[in-house]
């Protein structure tokens, strides 16, 4: 097997590993559950964990030769493309309503960013703006900005 990663990737995910030990390490130290609720620790212990669990896989991954390779003409577009649906969907927040700006944003990150066909993009904006809102709006009572639509 030839390690096909290059170094920087390796360092990065060596990185992420060490913040990881470091939200855990500051977890232990804090309460982790109080009463019928989480406390200050539990979230961050989660957090670590996961970040340790998912660096440890993309090295693995990068180790195997499991990486794509990425199009050097087109490594500036991407992010280009993706800060400017970001910044629309921001922009739109407002005048659009909650729903909806983050409707079109996911639809459009999906679409022109990850080139997803129509109708997953569509599925899965709608499905995100649905769940996002339900959250927020109805269960946890955060008064959210409301369009022209009245959602």
């Amino acid at each position: 097997m030839r390690f096909r990663a290059a170094p920087g990737e390796i360092a990065l995910g060596l990185a992420f590993v060490g913040v990881g030990a470091f939200w855990i390490i500051t977890a232990i130290q804090q309460p982790m559950w109080d009463g019928f609720a989480p406390s200050s620790g539990f979230l961050p212990m989660i957090y670590g964990a996961l970040l340790i669990g998912l660096s440890i896989a993309a090295l693995l991954l990068e180790a195997h030769g499991g990486g794509t390779a990425l199009d050097p003409s087109g490594t500036v577009q991407r992010p280009l493309v993706v800060i400017a649906i970001l910044a629309a969907g921001i922009a739109g927040l407002e005048s659009a309503g909650f729903a909806v700006s983050i409707f079109l944003t996911t639809f459009f990150l999906f679409k022109l960013a990850e080139k997803l066909p129509l109708v997953p993009s569509l599925m899965i904006a709608g499905g995100t703006a649905l769940t996002l809102t339900l959250v927020f709006r109805t269960w946890l009572g955060v008064p959210l900005p409301i369009g022209p639509w009245g959602f």
